[in-house]
């Protein structure tokens, strides 16, 4: 947003309130309506949220569900697919023609200043800002303690017997989880990554109709995606159908779209000119990406891999239909759990998933620090 409209408008004598109104408002319309269609989207979609405590109250999610698990009626579940499916390509849809109507207000002479605040409009900005975050801790921290105590909320008497499992898949769909997390990671990091350079460096025929296949999994919900690979994996030839490996590719695949807009992103950041100094230099395409793009996008690769790391360690719609009897992983574990009434346990899970997730970033946090490196010292070296 571009300060010179509130100062003009401040110089023409509007009082602070209507600044917000007359102009914060109406600049900002894009990114509001931007934001409700995307929460419209992940609402409608959601399934972990539904069929924990939503009790009684059925929504289209957990009734795919009830229908493919309970009553194997996997054409009506294909069915409630469809119907769930129009409402998020609608929101889909919508998100994507306002980001563009967002992009086209951009200018590049806008001045992004941001005035110094009074005291009481910080003190007021905080304490909003901290019952948000606030409201955010206690949903962790009531996890975290209910694996600890005996029994929530009435005995707090501390114990560790939560941390017994009592079902099939324990720890090691925690290490199911684990290993599938860092290829899903690897994978879908350094795929998103050669797919955006092919998209922006090579430009292939199509390119458009790439573009949209590379975003349309943002508007597929995870449920679906998950039935749709029941239906058309569940074949004798298909391998890797019933194993590991069915989950890491819906995964990726589900989360692709970020990957592979973040990458872009980063990809445009890169002057042109060093990608025609390698060329210049002797150096092909495949030199060029691991000597020069891939060094250069490090940040965002790492980035790329926390996020399909975390999704694939916290994912429940899109693989709940793809775990198997051999196959658990621990996101599963934890509506199977709540489930059977075993809470505490299933607040166990959590605690673990959360520690795995922290864990995982700090790691990479000292990766990152240590594998810095300067983008001249890569050009002296091709």
């Amino acid at each position: 947003m571009d300060i010179r409209l509130d100062e003009a408008a401040e110089s023409l004598g509007a009082t602070p309130f209507k600044v917000f109104t007359r102009i914060t408002v109406p600049s900002a319309k894009y990114g509001i309506f931007s934001a409700a269609a995307l929460t419209f989207n992940l609402t409608i979609t959601d399934f972990g949220n539904p069929v924990v405590i939503g009790a009684d109250y059925n929504v289209l999610a957990t009734e795919i569900y009830a229908q493919v698990t309970n009553l194997y009626r996997f054409d009506l579940g294909a069915t409630i697919s469809i119907i769930l499916l129009v409402p998020s390509l609608m929101a889909f849809m919508l998100n994507y023609y306002i980001s563009r109507k967002t992009f086209s207000m951009i200018s590049g002479a806008a001045r992004p200043v941001i005035p110094p605040s009074r005291p009481l409009k910080k003190i007021s900005y905080t304490i909003y800002c901290s019952l948000v975050t606030f409201a955010i801790f206690m949903v962790f921290a009531t996890v975290i303690i209910g694996s600890f105590v005996n029994i929530w909320p009435y005995d707090w008497s501390l114990t560790l017997r939560h941390y017994n499992f009592p079902s099939i898949g324990g720890y090691s769909a925690i290490w199911t989880s684990v290993w599938v997390s860092l290829i899903v990671g690897i994978a879908g990091a350094f795929i998103t990554l050669v797919a955006g350079y092919m998209m922006e460096t090579r430009r292939p025929f199509f390119k458009q109709g790439i573009y949209l296949l590379s975003v349309m999994p943002a508007a597929i919900p995870g449920l679906v995606m998950g039935l749709g690979y029941i239906l058309a994996f569940n074949k004798p030839y298909y391998l890797f159908y019933g194993t590991p490996w069915i989950i890491v590719i819906n995964i990726v695949i589900c989360n692709f779209t970020l990957g592979i807009l973040s990458s872009i992103s980063n990809l445009r950041n890169i002057d042109p000119s060093i990608e025609e100094a390698s060329i210049s230099l002797g150096g092909d395409a495949l030199r060029t990406f691991f000597r020069i793009i891939f060094p250069l996008s490090r940040v965002a690769f790492f980035q790329n891999f926390v996020y399909f790391f975390m999704r694939s360690m916290t994912t429940i719609s899109a693989v709940i239909f793809l775990v198997s009897a051999t196959v658990h992983l621990a996101a599963i574990e934890i509506i199977m759990l709540d489930n059977d009434g075993w809470t505490a346990s299933a607040n166990a899970m959590c605690t673990c998933i959360i520690v795995i997730v922290l864990i995982m970033l700090g790691i990479l946090q000292v990766v990152a620090k240590k594998t810095g490196r300067r983008p001249e010292g890569l050009v002296a070296e091709i």
